[in-house]
């Protein structure tokens, strides 16, 4: 075999379906051919690569090593494959993955729950994975070459060719011990004579801090720099440095005063994605979230059946 037009892509095509049911007859059903035939095909198949594929084990087919690399290739080949079938299509295809790049920031509550909610969304087309952007950059860089399909980021895209929307806002405060807020009259001499500590990824946010602290006639005359949230938090209950947190009402801090400079610091977070991608089922369902206005939960979100038929488990299988 020297050439792609020698493999039968249908023959290929029917072991994906069989590697990913892990059943010769579940497959078949799929494909709505019969058992023998596609067990034809199969072996085709495995006499065109001289490779074993499959042993069936009282469980069912299960993946021989080569039988899995061959899986692992064919499975980006018609994710992919799905991708260009919606893109050229009116129908809601989905069958591939949805990877969502979160920009690295000092508050991942609204991003993860956005994107647990985006799953039962997408979750009837396919699953959803996360993988973390450490600045703005990147994740435009990584948008534009596919390396994910939409993201979450501080910043709103200067590019023509995305698009975005907000899905919220966190409130930023400064903190320090109690011992040390006591010793000043006014927080501003607090900060701008103590220790002002910040994140070395979080730049984006730093950077916002700054303008509101310089805005207010903050500037501290000493910053300390750490990668290390533990250390710069066991400076600061020992009244060594003041830092910065996201405002959460429902938790105390104990040792710590919060504080603001007058007026709140909010900061929003935006999801954005490809115009070129908005037929796509990923992209609707994203966009479908943001125009619930992100304030429900989704009707079964705390169902843990509502996977279970999605993955179309046996009954067999279930206690």
């Amino acid at each position: 075999m020297h050439r792609l037009k020698d493999i039968n892509w249908n023959h290929l095509y029917g072991f994906y379906e069989v590697a990913r049911a892990q059943s010769l007859k579940e497959a078949a059903a799929s494909l709505n051919i019969a058992p023998s035939t596609l067990s034809e095909q199969l072996k085709k198949l495995e006499e065109r690569f001289t490779k074993k594929l499959f042993k069936r084990s009282s469980k069912g087919l299960i993946l021989t090593s080569d039988g899995q690399v061959l899986f692992e290739h064919s499975r980006v080949i018609f994710e992919e494959g799905s991708r260009v079938l919606e893109k050229f299509s009116d129908d809601d295809i989905g069958g591939y993955p949805v990877n969502i790049g979160i920009e690295e920031t000092i508050s991942y509550d609204l991003a993860v729950e956005f994107s647990s909610q985006y799953w039962d969304n997408y979750a009837p087309f396919g699953t959803v994975n996360t993988l973390r952007q450490v600045e703005h950059e990147v994740l435009i860089d990584n948008l534009l070459q596919d390396n994910i399909d939409w993201g979450i980021s501080l910043r709103k895209p200067k590019r023509k060719s995305l698009n975005s929307a907000e899905i919220g806002s966190f409130e930023i405060v400064f903190c320090c011990s109690e011992e040390l807020f006591h010793m000043f009259k006014d927080v501003k001499d607090l900060m701008i004579n103590i220790p002002f500590a910040e994140s070395t990824w979080d730049k984006t946010l730093n950077k916002a801090i700054y303008q509101h602290m310089s805005k207010n006639g903050v500037n501290p005359k000493e910053k300390i720099y750490s990668d290390h949230p533990d250390f710069i938090k066991n400076l600061c209950l020992r009244g060594r440095c003041i830092m910065f947190m996201v405002k959460n009402p429902l938790r105390e801090y104990p040792g710590l005063i919060t504080f603001d400079l007058g007026e709140p610091l909010k900061v929003s977070l935006h999801a954005i994605w490809k115009r070129k991608d908005e037929s796509l089922i990923s992209i609707k369902k994203l966009e479908e979230l943001i125009h619930s206005k992100f304030s429900q939960l989704p009707e079964r979100y705390e169902d843990v059946e509502f996977q279970v038929e999605l993955s179309d488990v046996s009954d067999k299988l279930l206690k």
